[in-house]
């Protein structure tokens, strides 16, 4: 449709709602406010409209222990879709004797069936500092986002501190931003997989102290992935303090689910790394959320079968290590945060929209209701109520961390650039549908 007119709804920003639409013309957002309706209109009293989520974190046919994550670009970005999810950031498959820019390009080719937006960061697994140039080649390409793990030493992917400190010099220079997998290796027992008493928080708190360091003295615009604890949440904000340059993601199971699931018959299916944590930890994440001090909300989804966990039950080094979430990120995020006043709507867009698009080179095209963004939206109906059932849903996963759970609030349409992914909670998005993002907005932004 070249214009039509959404009428009826309250705009969610985060700077705040108020009752009126929006006109959508050739994909983009024109006008927002109260309008007068032009073209098509589509009334939706007692609805609220929202920006397209953001996934900040998922991993897509990502290879892993042996096995791949259940999802391929097709079936994930579906599953995200049907959530209200409209952009999502993957990684490239990294590895030491693969440039970076192949990796980029390889990748490009595994996405293209996605039906969302979507962005990639580069793995940096068994980068050097002579290979340099390849940053500025991957940045050319659109990419200019690189991921670290201080952990995983035992699959080569660890980047050691003083290769850490030479690559966030040269991602500063790019304007770019380095994520960082937070678990000190040394801290950690590789053979106890992906439960606490194996990983624990100790090990999150220490590396990213670490890595705040290195972000100070860089300058290197850092982000910290899946803050999991307390004890992690207290480094990060005294690494702020500091004047390091960071900011942090949490996901919704370390918001939802603690350590107890691990006692359950079927605890194995729940692992992931790092690791669910305790009702103390839930809390201090859920308050740094409510003081808006994190700047995303993301998934880390990576999911697998049933009968992929269950072939390594027993054997925890050999467990693969992941939960789905993409297409429950908006329905849970509003149902256990705003519906139960833990965070506000506001606060929700911020983590979903325009956090995540600051951080990584999207804004202000990706993540908010302003004229000339992409028309990504979506519309919610707070009274709605559901129950999550993992047969139900759209990943290839047949398995749900929240099985059972019911919630308010349930996604009834979704547009990406003006089409209609859903229509009445009708799923109609088709391979192919979604872009390639290149970071191409300046350099990461941490506030408005």
């Amino acid at each position: 449709m070249a214009e039509f007119v959404i009428s009826g709804v309250q705009v969610v920003t985060p700077r705040g709602v108020r009752a009126g639409g929006v006109v959508v013309r050739e994909g983009k957002i024109a006008r927002v406010g109260k309008i007068r309706a032009r073209g098509e209109l589509v009334s939706a009293p007692g609805l609220l409209l929202l920006p397209g989520a953001i996934d900040a974190h998922v991993h897509l046919e990502l290879p892993v222990a042996g096995t791949r994550s259940a999802d391929d670009f097709l079936s994930g970005t579906r599953a995200a879709a049907a959530g209200g999810v409209t952009t999502v950031l993957d990684f490239t498959l990294g590895a030491p004797e693969k440039p970076l820019p192949k990796a980029v390009e390889e990748r490009l080719v595994q996405a293209a069936p996605a039906v969302v937006d979507f962005s990639l960061r580069a793995e940096m697994i068994g980068w050097t500092p002579d290979r340099g140039g390849e940053l500025s080649q991957a940045a050319e390409l659109g990419v200019r986002s690189f991921k670290f793990y201080l952990a995983y030493a035992d699959s080569g992917r660890r980047t050691p501190l003083g290769v850490l400190k030479e690559a966030m010099e040269a991602i500063r220079k790019l304007g770019g931003v380095a994520m960082v997998h937070c678990e000190a290796e040394e801290l950690v027992d590789p053979g106890g997989g992906p439960f606490p008493s194996a990983r624990p928080a100790l090990a999150e708190e220490v590396a990213i102290a670490e890595v705040a360091v290195l972000a100070r003295r860089t300058g290197c615009p850092t982000y910290i992935a899946h803050i999991s604890s307390a004890d992690g949440l207290a480094a990060f904000r005294a690494g702020q303090e500091a004047g390091a340059p960071l900011f942090g993601e949490t996901c919704p199971h370390y918001l939802l689910l603690t350590e107890e699931v691990y006692l359950r018959e079927d605890g194995h299916q729940f692992s992931v790394t790092p690791p669910l944590r305790t009702p103390r930890d839930q809390a201090a994440l859920w308050q740094a959320l409510a003081q808006r001090e994190l700047q995303a909300v993301a998934t880390d989804h990576c999911p697998f079968t049933r009968e992929q966990k269950e072939r390594a039950r027993g054997e925890p080094a050999r467990l693969p290590s992941g939960l789905p979430g993409v297409e429950t990120l908006l329905p849970l995020l509003f149902s256990e945060g705003v519906a139960k006043g833990r965070i506000s709507l506001s606060q929700l867009v911020w983590y979903l929209g325009e956090g995540p698009a600051r951080a990584f080179g999207l804004w202000p095209r990706k993540g908010g209701i302003l004229p000339g963004a992409d028309a990504d939206l979506v519309l919610l109906d707070p009274q709605a109520s559901w129950q999550i059932q993992a047969e139900a849903l759209h990943t290839a996963s047949d398995f749900s961390p929240y099985q059972g759970w019911q919630g308010r609030g349930r996604v009834v349409g979704v547009l990406l650039r003006g089409e209609w992914l859903v229509r009445e909670g009708e799923l109609l998005a088709c391979p192919g549908q979604g872009q390639f993002l290149p970071w191409s907005y300046g350099s990461a932004r941490l506030r408005p």
